[in-house]
């Protein structure tokens, strides 16, 4: 039997103009997806040029929305306007996120309103763009039987005490409660799953610095980082078996297993 086809599907990417969220806007493109991408206004730019590249490169639709995806009014415009753009939307990839680097023992790294700000995109972002979504996804599911798929983005920092701060792994592990909750409570009609990386090379992991990076890549099994494309592979693979909810899927090169 041949894989389902997401060919003519729509997909909204939150954090998608760069790093992994660009990638994986390129594999869903690549698998005739309808892209619409999410950033902040200082992402324009790449979202336009991104936009503009999937669009000519792979004859699919494209749009981009600049909103705040860490306030619920923002979530919800962004699923908004990716209807409004594409017509509707079945895949919803939460992968906007936020940290910062701080030791874990630096009680003071951390401000109040940063604790707040790294819950807000971190854990209640994928929760507050499924509440926008969901009305969609229930008509249509009566309507035609068509399935919803939220994925977001975690981190190996979510299920272990690692990674670039300790509000960072704490507001990560609250998501795949969020994510388990959401899969539990909305089936038929909708799937969610998350998708966990170690050590990804992006512009923004670079800032651990070369000799932390190379540490982790000589202490897993793999001895390297988790390719980009391998990544990104993962979540094409999720929204195409519908077989598979409430799942996090850890993609590390074994790093979990040293940790």
């Amino acid at each position: 039997m041949a894989p389902r086809s997401l060919k003519g599907l729509n997909a909204i990417i939150t954090g998608g103009a760069s790093g992994l969220g660009a990638v994986i806007a390129k594999r869903l493109a690549s698998e005739g997806v309808n892209v619409c991408l999410n950033g902040l206004t200082h992402d324009e730019p790449a979202a336009q040029k991104l936009s503009s590249e999937l669009s000519s490169t792979y004859s699919i639709k494209t749009a981009y929305v600049l909103e705040d995806a860490s306030t619920e009014a923002g979530c919800k415009n962004i699923i908004d306007t990716t209807i409004e753009k594409l017509g509707s939307v079945q895949i919803v990839i939460a992968n906007a996120g936020w940290t910062k680097f701080a030791a874990w023992n630096d009680l003071e790294a951390f401000s109040e309103q940063e604790w707040i700000n790294s819950f807000r995109i971190n854990t209640l972002s994928p929760f507050w763009l499924f509440k926008a979504v969901a009305p969609h996804w229930k008509s249509s599911y009566e309507a035609t039987g068509s399935v919803g798929c939220l994925i977001s983005t975690n981190s190996l920092a979510g299920l272990t005490s690692t990674g670039s701060s300790m509000p960072y792994s704490v507001t990560k592990a609250g998501q795949l409660r969020v994510i388990e909750g959401i899969a539990y409570n909305n089936g038929p009609w909708a799937r969610a799953n998350a998708v966990c990386p170690g050590l990804i090379i992006t512009e923004w992991s670079l800032r651990y610095g070369r000799e932390r990076i190379d540490k982790m890549v000589e202490a897993s099994p793999l001895k390297k980082a988790v390719d980009l494309d391998d990544c990104a592979d993962m979540f094409v693979q999720l929204c195409r078996n519908e077989s598979i909810t409430g799942k996090h899927i850890t993609m590390d090169c074994g790093l979990a297993m040293v940790s």
